[in-house]
């Protein structure tokens, strides 16, 4: 008599994109009623105080998400602004840490 052969299960993999909504939906005019608007025509100072004025509102770490959400959201399709979001993401995180 041969022994028997165990069959291994396979672990089934969902898609990673049904798990749950990703960044969400943006509401429009959270930053620019700080200033924070055109921001390819604005200087880094003005960015910079507005993001600042911001932050006082909000906390750091909600106005870097939203500055994260944009910055995914339109690097493909408008990558100049987009590198100014990220710039300014990274500024928001080091200096309010």
């Amino acid at each position: 008599m041969t022994p028997r052969r165990t069959v291994k299960k396979r672990r089934v993999r969902t898609n990673k994109t049904r798990r749950g909504p990703g960044i969400g939906p943006l509401h429009k005019g959270d930053l620019s009623r700080f200033g924070y608007e055109h921001v390819t025509q604005m200087t880094k100072e003005r960015r910079h105080l507005a993001l600042a004025a911001a932050v006082a509102t909000y906390g750091s770490l909600t106005v870097r998400r939203k500055l994260n959400a944009v910055y995914v959201y339109t690097r493909n399709t408008a990558p100049a602004s987009s590198a100014i979001f990220k710039a300014d993401r990274d500024w928001v995180r080091n200096t309010f840490p």
